[in-house]
């Protein structure tokens, strides 16, 4: 939906999905991650799932300088 887009001020792509670099999650309002449907649109969970674990990597890099995960 629009409005979660508008109220975090983030970009979107052609698709109206948050927009980030090839391969990342950092959406481009600093401290924004996005994952699953909002990333790369309605897809499989198990898609999901493997991009939600990778963008919490992404995210546990960011706070920490490096991920366990």
């Amino acid at each position: 939906q629009s409005y979660v887009t508008d109220a975090f001020g983030v970009e979107v792509d052609g698709r109206t999905n948050v927009a980030t670099e090839a391969g990342k999650f950092a959406a481009s309002v600093d401290k924004i991650f996005t994952a699953g449907d909002m990333h790369t649109g309605q897809s499989l969970v198990v898609k999901a799932i493997r991009q939600g674990r990778d963008c919490a990597r992404e995210v546990d890099e960011y706070l920490m300088g490096y991920s366990n995960l």
